[in-house]
């Protein structure tokens, strides 16, 4: 690992101190808003990062991932501050707009920093190493700040979300300096400044149309491991049903983010152990079976146990599959690829949203049981193999 990679990945932890992680949707709901504008809310977000996926591709490409991480980073600091002064569904549907820019702007662009850097480095073999500590590392940052605001926010109470949402703000500004701190090679600045920005723009379909493997592994991504923002912003509402105490809200999503850094810094090794298929296997049933059991159990300890055992298994593929998208895609334009595929899976998740919270309002289970046969449906029909991921 590159010490600029370091300080990435240093950046990107600090800006995930979200101290409001535990109760972020409980939040929006003592608000006045439905259950249904919450989920809206989360449209919102992705159709907006949709929107900017390619743009800032481009500007990734052409600026410098760098450049393309601190306007992310800036643009994150701007909606926190906003977040702070709006009380409204207009007004917070704003501000994840400039959330949806943000994410854009960092997606794609953080991974093809890393790819550059090893490529550079010739330590291309560290990929699914460097993606699984990386990975690891945000999600237990998440994790401690879910602890910490649990601590410092045991009651619910507005006084107490609105301290959260500035501690989020303060460590979002720290991220924002240290990103503007990181070096990139000049590999990875100079390859496309002579390229022209439409050429940019249909470089990822291309991509996509001609390579069988690629599509297959998009494909195998988007049915197994979209469905984390179901668990994510329907977990609080559990809870509730399920009669969770208010101070297990942090500790329990502190836990869940633990178990799912740990998973996460080891996932590299599934592939040793069961091969390409058989790892693949595993880590898709388990969340079948941890989804369809959450739609049962209402009780709190049991309820608190499946959040976290399903958050962990829905995320352990993650760095394998990102390593397995990234040997298929060569060249300057990786930011661009990356953010093609992007936009497609925000596409289907704004798509599936709607359909998901429509039935989530008419039984609460059935979201969880649907999303189970979601998972269930791209393991059987895209069922990747050796074949499939070598280049």
């Amino acid at each position: 690992m590159t010490s600029s990679i370091k300080r990435l990945i240093a950046a990107q932890v600090v800006r995930t101190l979200n101290f409001s992680g535990p109760i972020f949707t409980l939040f929006l709901v003592a608000k006045g808003l439905s259950l249904q504008q919450v989920l809206s809310l989360v449209s919102i977000v992705l159709f907006s990062g949709m929107f900017f996926e390619i743009p800032t591709g481009v500007f990734g490409d052409r600026c410098g991932r760098k450049w393309s991480m601190v306007a992310g980073a800036a643009t994150s600091v701007i909606g926190w501050f906003v977040w702070l002064h709006v009380n409204t569904f207009i007004g917070f549907g704003a501000v994840y707009v400039l959330f949806g820019l943000a994410n854009a702007f960092w997606s794609g662009s953080d991974q093809a920093f890393i790819i550059d850097e090893l490529k550079a480095a010739g330590k291309e073999s560290q990929t699914q190493k460097v993606f699984a500590a990386y990975g690891a590392l945000m999600t237990g940052a998440y994790g401690v700040a879910a602890l910490a605001s649990g601590m410092i926010a045991p009651l619910h109470t507005m006084e107490n979300f609105h301290l959260l949402f500035q501690l989020t703000l303060a460590a979002s500004i720290v991220g924002l300096l240290v990103t503007l701190s990181l070096k990139e090679s000049r590999h990875t600045t100079t390859e496309v400044a002579s390229e022209k920005t439409i050429a940019q723009f249909g470089s990822g379909i291309r991509l996509l149309r001609a390579n069988k493997k690629l599509r297959k592994i998009v494909l195998y991504f988007l049915f197994t491991t979209s469905f984390g923002f179901v668990l994510m912003e329907l977990y609080q509402i559990y809870f509730v049903h399920a009669h969770v105490p208010e101070n297990w809200f942090g500790p329990a999503l502190a836990i869940s983010a633990g178990c799912v850094a740990l998973v996460k810094w080891y996932s590299y090794k599934i592939e040793e152990w069961f091969g390409v298929e058989r790892g693949l296997l595993v880590t898709s049933i388990v969340p079948i079976i941890l989804f369809i059991a959450i739609g049962f159990v209402v009780n709190p300890i049991v309820a608190v146990l499946l959040f976290i055992m399903t958050d962990a298994a829905n995320n352990v593929r993650d760095p394998i599959i990102i390593d397995y998208q990234n040997r298929h895609i060569h060249g300057a334009h990786r930011a661009t690829v990356l953010s093609t595929i992007s936009l497609i899976m925000s596409a289907f998740v704004v798509a599936m949203n709607p359909i998901l919270g429509a039935i989530a309002d008419h039984n609460f289970s059935a979201a969880f049981f649907a999303t189970a046969g979601a998972v269930a449906f791209g393991v059987v029909f895209f069922r990747l193999t050796k074949e499939d991921v070598t280049v």
